[in-house]
């Protein structure tokens, strides 16, 4: 999963942790992420990827944005171990359409050896027809190796709980939304790349590649006035869950002038009641 991508913000670690009620689809959720962080390890990870990726699906592979199921079908075998555990989850109110993020690590099979390299990942689920839950879009930024206790998995407070009746939505009318959202927050940053940060949730989660994720407000309007003013975001693509109120949007970073790709992003969007649709996570990683 996850040699990925970046600005993702750190979610807040409890120091009890969480556990979700064991009937819920965030257990569900959690228990698939589990499951295929343990096919990584035991049959590998482009077999891994090939079983858990929905058939359109989304991943970034340097620059670039291809199938990841077909990506993973086509990988040569390589002789590293790619581990990650989930360390934050949320759930659209549909309960079919989830985020996940958290810490991986790749080191050689070989017992006892020190990770090679370290990072966090952030993935889109999405539960199928069949009822099994699939990655429809899956990135993540190396990062330096996080110091202090063992991560702790939390979750929104209630997203383990069943909503009864929760809005059913045009998907398509939602994309665009989102799409017309990003546009926006491009639009901003060329204006102004520190009020561009008005379309941040307050507990907006923030990682940028080479940076541990942090929600600190302060750190990150130091990482923006710090990202050079001559990149442009070009939107791809973008999702949403029925429910409308959890959605995705991702692209390329380029260069201005002669179009070079200097890295991707993903933008994981939440629209509250009554609100418009904010970034509760941004993920950014330069190639």
């Amino acid at each position: 999963m996850k040699p990925f991508l970046f600005l993702l913000l750190l979610l807040p670690v409890s120091v009890l942790g969480q556990e979700p009620d064991s009937i819920s689809a965030l257990f569900g959720m959690r228990e698939a992420e589990r499951n295929f962080a343990k096919s990584s390890v035991m049959i590998g990870r482009n077999a891994a990827f090939t079983e858990y990726f929905a058939d359109e699906s989304v991943i970034f592979t340097g620059k670039w944005i291809t199938n990841g199921k077909q990506f993973s079908k086509e990988g040569k075998p390589s002789p590293i171990c790619l581990k990650w555990e989930p360390e934050f989850m949320d759930i659209s109110a549909s309960r079919d359409f989830g985020i996940s993020t958290g810490p991986w690590e790749v080191q050689e099979y070989r017992p006892n050896t020190a990770p090679l390299f370290t990072g966090y990942f952030l993935t889109v689920w999405k539960k199928q027809s069949t009822g099994e839950w699939k990655v429809i879009l899956d990135g993540g930024s190396t990062t330096p190796v996080a110091e202090g206790p063992k991560h702790k998995f939390t979750f929104p407070s209630g997203a383990d709980k069943p909503i009864p009746n929760p809005p059913a939505m045009n998907v398509q009318q939602l994309t665009t939304e989102l799409l017309d959202r990003d546009n926006q927050y491009e639009a901003e940053w060329k204006k102004n790349p520190v009020t561009f940060t008005s379309f941040l949730a307050p507990d907006a989660r923030i990682q940028l590649g080479g940076h541990l994720p942090t929600t600190n407000a302060d750190s990150i309007k130091s990482w923006v006035s710090q990202l050079d003013r001559s990149l442009t975001w070009q939107p791809v693509g973008a999702g949403a869950a029925s429910s409308g109120d959890i959605g995705f949007t991702y692209g390329l970073i380029k260069t201005q002038k002669n179009e070079i790709i200097k890295g991707h992003y993903v933008l994981i969007w939440k629209k509250r009641p009554g609100s418009t649709w904010h970034i509760v996570l941004e993920m950014i990683n330069f190639g």
